[in-house]
């Protein structure tokens, strides 16, 4: 799962609808778009129907998710007979990250980190979701827009935490296994050519692997162990700065305290006074 992409996103609500049947009568069972303009995540709960995206067709039905990112063409048909029920969530949003003390924030139009549709297994919790986010954006009550933001990620969770392609669970295997060897030997000189030689892969492709897991790369994510254990020591110790340094895998404490500063926005010692 890539939780660096649940940690750092940052949704706005814009709207939450439900598309019934007295809608698609209204419209003729059919919903155009010359250009889409926000990012869509919905769920059927009912029904059938037809989405096209820049004139590619993929069929909905009963249990799936689909999403639709901004500047598409989109239409969406169905029938009388089989007619397509759904709750979707309309937002923008954006990437926010933490560089020390300052807080960068990047919109985005991409789409999400998620299949375009998704078929889930029945009794998956996801229409009472929907519907909760639905019943809260109509009644406007007090923690409305925080509540529905809150289902929205819960909700992000789930489907990036949905089952895997057999491809899909090895790789992360691999994944987590080069985590748990980084967790145990952090104190040690560990290179990217180290890590991917443990799992028998070549550098390149272990790092586009790992980062396709993680949102991080091997030494990126090496270095956030070892910082958390940075500070562990710093609270819980009388060491000095230098043997913390050693301790979490460093030997130059200069480095140790510019990479400490660029993580935290602060210096060892006053973390330690903190």
């Amino acid at each position: 799962m890539n939780y660096e992409f649940l940690i750092s996103f940052t949704p706005k609500i814009i709207d939450v609808v439900k598309r019934d049947q007295p809608f698609w009568e209204t419209f003729q069972y059919v919903l155009e778009r010359d250009r889409t303009l926000l990012h869509v995540m919905a769920y059927v709960y009912s029904g059938q129907g037809i989405l096209e995206l820049d004139g590619k067709r993929t069929p909905l039905a009963s249990g799936c998710t689909f999403q639709v990112p901004p500047g598409k063409a989109m239409r969406i048909t169905t029938t009388p007979d089989h007619t397509l029920c759904f709750y979707s969530i309309h937002c923008r949003y954006g990437m926010a990250h933490w560089e020390g003390t300052e807080l960068r924030l990047a919109p985005s139009e991409g789409a999400l980190p998620l299949p375009e549709t998704q078929l889930w297994p029945e009794n998956n919790g996801l229409a009472d979701k929907f519907q909760q986010a639905f019943t809260l954006w109509k009644n406007k009550n007090s923690g409305y827009e925080w509540q529905v933001r809150q289902l929205l990620i819960d909700m992000l969770q789930s489907f990036l935490q949905g089952k895997l392609p057999a491809g899909e669970i090895s790789s992360a295997g691999s994944v987590q296994e080069a985590i748990d060897f980084m967790k145990t030997s952090y104190k040690e000189e560990l290179t990217r050519e180290r890590m991917a030689e443990r799992l028998s892969l070549s550098p390149g492709y272990f790092s586009i692997l790992f980062k396709k897991h993680t949102g991080l790369s091997p030494i990126h994510y090496l270095n956030r162990i070892r910082m958390d254990q940075a500070k562990h020591l710093l609270k819980n110790t009388r060491y000095p700065i230098k043997q913390v340094a050693e301790e979490v895998g460093f030997q130059d404490s200069f480095y140790f305290s510019r990479m400490f500063v660029k993580e935290t926005g602060m210096a060892p010692s006053d973390y330690r006074k903190s």
